[in-house]
């Protein structure tokens, strides 16, 4: 039987919102934007929301869609 291992999410506060880091890779990035707050992967916008607790676990879902 395999062991799950705990994964560290750490949020970092930036100049333009906030990064999203597991371990030293940065998985997701949320920039509030006109009351809004955008989360970024890779590059890419994957949602727009209203609140940042809602943004955060967009950002987390996207991870693990990714893992």
């Amino acid at each position: 039987m395999s062991k799950k291992k705990d994964t560290e999410i750490e949020i970092v506060d930036t100049a333009s919102g906030a990064e999203v880091k597991v371990g030293k890779k940065i998985v997701a990035e949320i920039k509030e934007e006109f009351g809004t707050f955008v989360v970024v992967v890779s590059g890419k916008e994957v949602a727009v929301v209203r609140t940042f607790e809602d943004a955060l676990e967009e950002a987390i879902k996207a991870y693990n869609l990714t893992v």
